[in-house]
């Protein structure tokens, strides 16, 4: 159900529940033959980006780690804010089966 919660834009939101700890949610999305993508995010948090740091990131099957392409740490709390990044060059991010990683994080520390 979460996966079509957050297909579209239509305030449904996914609720996650975090202490201490880092709140993450994590997508693989299938994108073909595209040479390029783009990545869109809208969200909420009980917790101000202020406060913490919100970041959408992309795995980067070549160097292993997650790129950050975007962030907010200047919405408010029970706001919502977008995180939109355009990704020119998926080359380093598709895995053999056209297959990319994305996350967004907040740190709750």
């Amino acid at each position: 159900q979460d996966v079509t919660d957050v297909a579209t834009k239509n305030d449904v939101r996914v609720a996650m529940t975090g202490s201490l700890a880092y709140n993450i949610h994590q997508y693989k999305n299938f994108v073909g033959v595209l040479s390029s993508c783009q990545l869109e995010c809208e969200l909420q948090s009980t917790l101000a980006p202020t406060s913490a740091t919100v970041f959408l990131q992309i795995y980067n099957r070549n160097t292993t780690t997650w790129d950050t392409v975007d962030s907010d740490s200047i919405s408010v709390a029970n706001t919502d804010f977008t995180l939109l990044a355009t990704v020119s060059d998926l080359t380093n991010y598709k895995d053999a089966s056209n297959v990319i990683s994305s996350r967004v994080y907040q740190a709750i520390l």
